[in-house]
């Protein structure tokens, strides 16, 4: 019997090998990390992050800590101008964008109210598929064993815990990966789609026009002649963007009050390298932990994506460096978890121990040692991860 066009050309191309490699890295990494979870829970006080419980199964509440709450009070209650917190009364739920609370508000409703679980079902499912679409990425530029590598350092990355948190990053990865993909292939007005769909997970999502044209325009050589109606994908990008401003301006007068309400947080737009001198000073005068560990997650990812630029596809390079300096100029709070979608540092990783296998074993016994001490102060609602 002839098999159909379809499945010849989709699912017989499919290396079962890798998605395996995928899940055990997936499942090894979770497994772990809810154990030394749920020893951190049972032995330390909880702190500010994690004042509140999500579950009544201690394996699935540690991962609802910080940002968490915003995500589920948008999932289950929608857009307030009025803030939820008394003691902060002027932070409201609009900095956080749609797309990943109402895919939690979807899948809660089909799950009889089940939104927290739901949250983690969205950002397991999408750090599966972040991992497969990492590793046809890196597989078509650098090759098989490179991608491997890419693939387990994204699971071992100090932070990816938060990967499987109630958080966007996840999501926003693999949607990143997915538009890259398609790009790849030329499919470029499902990549606009996929950029449009980023662009209504965070802010950020909308300067994936830049590597993106990046892409089309090599693909063209660069030539104006070359131009076709396809590469009006990139005006596809901006619409999640524009289709949250205006509601924000139906619900508030305001196109962008989810960029002023960040105010009540305390950020202010600085020049990136007067944001990073004036956290290393406080950093060092103070010998405060949390800003030191993030001037590191700083320092480390400028420095890889400046060492291995030339091993680093270009337009992955140029989204690895607007994503840190963006966000840097808002202050470095937080800094290590926006590092997280970064997946070029994956790459860079896999590259700097592609020849020597003590180096691989060794940066791979300390991201995994690291991830797990870090992971102690987040589950438990420390301040130096959030």
């Amino acid at each position: 019997m002839k098999q159909p066009s379809w499945f010849r050309d989709g699912f017989s191309n499919v290396r079962f090998s890798n998605i395996r490699y995928v899940l055990l890295l997936f499942i090894s990494s979770r497994v772990a990390l809810t154990i030394v979870g749920l020893f951190s829970m049972a032995l330390l006080d909880r702190g500010y992050g994690k004042q509140f419980t999500w579950s009544r199964y201690p394996w699935l509440d540690i991962w609802g800590v910080w940002d968490s709450f915003w995500y589920m009070d948008i999932a289950q209650n929608g857009y307030s101008t009025i803030g939820p917190i008394a003691s902060t009364p002027n932070q409201t739920n609009f900095p956080f964008f749609p797309l990943y609370p109402g895919l939690m508000h979807l899948l809660g409703k089909i799950t009889n109210g089940e939104y927290y679980l739901a949250g983690i079902v969205i950002s397991n499912v999408a750090l599966v598929v972040a991992g497969y679409l990492l590793y046809k990425l890196v597989a078509m530029d650098s090759g098989h064993s490179t991608a491997l590598r890419s693939v387990k350092y994204l699971f071992l990355y100090p932070v990816a815990f938060i990967f499987s948190g109630v958080f966007t990053e996840s999501l926003y990865l693999c949607l990143t990966l997915l538009c890259f993909y398609l790009a790849k292939q030329q499919k470029w007005w499902l990549a606009g789609l996929a950029g449009a769909l980023l662009s209504a997970t965070r802010t950020l999502g909308i300067l994936i026009v830049l590597p993106l044209a990046f892409e089309y325009g090599r693909h063209i050589d660069f030539k104006v002649k070359n131009l076709r109606l396809n590469s009006l994908f990139v005006l596809l990008i901006p619409s999640g963007l524009a289709g949250f401003c205006l509601y924000s301006y139906q619900a508030t007068g305001d196109f962008f009050y989810f960029k002023s309400n960040q105010s009540a947080w305390g950020r202010e737009i600085l020049n990136p390298v007067a944001s990073l001198w004036i956290a290393i000073r406080q950093g060092v005068t103070q010998q405060d932990a949390k800003t030191l560990t993030e001037i590191a997650f700083t320092l480390v990812t400028l420095l890889l994506l400046t060492v291995f630029f030339r091993k680093i596809n270009f337009s992955y390079w140029l989204y690895g460096l607007y994503s840190i300096l963006i966000p840097l100029s808002a202050g470095i709070l937080s800094i290590p978890r926006y590092t997280l979608p970064i997946f070029p540092l994956f790459i860079a990783l896999a590259h700097l121990s592609r020849k020597d296998k003590a180096v691989d074993d060794t940066l791979t016994i300390f991201c995994g040692c690291l991830q797990g001490c870090l992971m102690v102060f987040w589950c438990t609602g420390q301040s130096l991860i959030v």
